[in-house]
């Protein structure tokens, strides 16, 4: 375990150390860093900006002091730009916390409002995560809090760098899923035929999924420009794969649902083995579809009410549109394909799981 360990934070380092490289070349000019408002000091209606744009601009003048960084301390009058969009404006008042763009070129200091602080918040969420994960699982709690960080780090640091550097995307996102599966598992359920068997349910259920989601990408067809986001990555990169995007997008999804299936049949398995060891391969195979028939239904529940809750606003904004239109929207197929995607791939789960948990432990009380 310690060695494999070793292994996965040796890959993290070496795909994080020359996009680092590249983001210290690119932003050598450019600070980021917060800051508080101290004062407000007025706020104008820009008539120039209404004429031109035809919107109410309002200009809010304000006094900050940078919190962190080279310029700390450093006290600034900027501008603040608001155009009545709520989903732009950054409306501001004395003691709120923003996020800074410091920008220095030929001696001359440029400070921006980029957005207000808000990952205070997260961090107190992400304690309270895992101080009960901690309380309440133990030492498996723990385990489970590093293979989630191993696992994220995975994502960002191995899956980001190489689709930005044109790997093979599907490839790479299956191999690095499978690997995230190994490390989770291993880590959390140790090394036994338990655990071998979930981790070859949840690669069979992962590679189903993908296999799938080229297919259904092409046929649909689906372009991989979906959102906002991705709108805005393929003006910046055009260069890249978006339909490999999106098949990745939808192994990463379905890679928890997947694998939490995947160890639920395998260690129901055990669990009867450990309880009866005169149960045959057959027996215990049918014990882990029995339960898994169990699981199915709620596990692809989750699934699709995941993305039923992260995109409500899209679904509110096409609930008048007629039924043709609505399902050959290229959003609302890419999302949909990927909850039935991520929902295939949890019921080849089960059997895969069950026949090999059924024979990796029934064959050895032959033993």
């Amino acid at each position: 375990m310690k060695r494999l360990l070793l292994i996965v934070f040796s890959f993290i380092i070496l795909a994080i150390s020359p996009v680092l490289a590249n983001d210290q070349e690119l932003f050598k000019n450019i600070e980021y860093s917060t800051g508080k408002i101290l004062e407000v000091i007025s706020e104008k209606v820009d008539k120039s900006l209404q004429e031109s744009l035809g919107e109410k601009q309002l200009t809010q003048t304000l006094k900050l002091k940078i919190l962190k960084g080279s310029y700390k301390n450093k006290e600034y009058i900027v501008k603040n730009q608001l155009s009545g969009h709520p989903a732009y404006d950054i409306n501001l008042k004395t003691g709120d916390r923003v996020i800074l763009e410091i920008e220095k070129f030929n001696n001359k200091v440029e400070v921006y409002i980029t957005d207000k602080e808000r990952s205070p918040v997260l961090f107190i969420l992400l304690g309270l995560f895992s101080l009960l994960i901690l309380i309440i699982g133990g030492i498996k709690g723990l385990k489970s809090l590093m293979s989630l960080v191993i696992t994220t780090g995975m994502i960002l640091f191995l899956l980001i760098p190489a689709i930005l550097n044109s790997f093979p995307i599907i490839l790479t996102s299956v191999g690095i899923c499978i690997l995230a599966t190994v490390f989770t598992i291993f880590t959390v359920a140790g090394f036994n035929r338990k655990s071998i068997a979930a981790i070859i349910g949840t690669a069979g259920g992962l590679m189903t999924a993908g296999l799938l989601s080229i297919i259904a990408i092409r046929l649909a067809p689906l372009s991989g420009i979906t959102d906002q986001e991705s709108i805005i990555l393929w003006a910046a990169r055009p260069d890249l794969d978006f339909t490999g995007i999106l098949t990745a997008a939808m192994i990463v999804a379905a890679l928890g649902a997947i694998m939490d299936v995947g160890v639920s049949i395998a260690s129901s398995i055990a669990e009867c083995y450990a309880v009866n060891k005169s149960l045959s391969v057959r027996q215990l195979i049918k014990s882990g579809i029995n339960v898994g028939r169990d699981i199915i239904g709620t596990m692809s529940n989750t699934l699709v009410l995941a993305y039923i809750g992260s995109f409500m606003p899209l679904i509110l904004l096409a609930a008048n549109a007629p039924f043709i239109k609505l399902f050959n929207l290229n959003s609302i197929v890419a999302e949909i394909t990927a909850a039935l995607v991520g929902s295939i791939g949890i019921v080849c789960c089960v059997p895969i799981t069950a026949v090999a948990a059924g024979y990796l432990l029934g064959r050895k009380q032959k033993n």
